[in-house]
């Protein structure tokens, strides 16, 4: 297993656990600003994320994805930090990995490309 596949497989798996938490509320701390984001909008964002963790795994679109969520996470980041509320933790370790495989580095490359 390569590098490059461990980090697929961990932001794979926040991914869907975050959206999934969108919809079952398991995570603990909830987000602190959930309740000042519509429903409707909550819920899109958690299946934009289960989605995106399903996606991920296909090279053809993996780097729009960790391009895109780099940048969203950030300013998501920026947001909370705006809002008076820290609980970013997730949200930038996230954007450190998503950052990594959209830069894809020469030691996270599989020996195939």
């Amino acid at each position: 297993m390569t590098i490059q596949n461990i980090l697929v497989a961990i932001c794979s798996i926040l991914f869907l656990s975050i959206g999934a938490d969108k919809y079952l509320s398991f995570l603990e701390p909830p987000c602190s600003m959930e309740s000042s984001i519509s429903p409707m909008i909550w819920r899109g964002l958690g299946v934009l994320q289960m989605v995106s963790g399903l996606l991920i795994w296909l090279p053809k679109y993996r780097k729009y994805v960790a391009g895109f969520f780099t940048v969203f996470m950030l300013v998501f980041t920026v947001v909370h930090l705006v809002n008076n509320t820290y609980d970013i933790g997730g949200s930038v370790f996230m954007a450190v990995l998503l950052g990594i495989l959209a830069w894809n580095p020469s030691f996270i490359r599989s020996k195939k490309e």
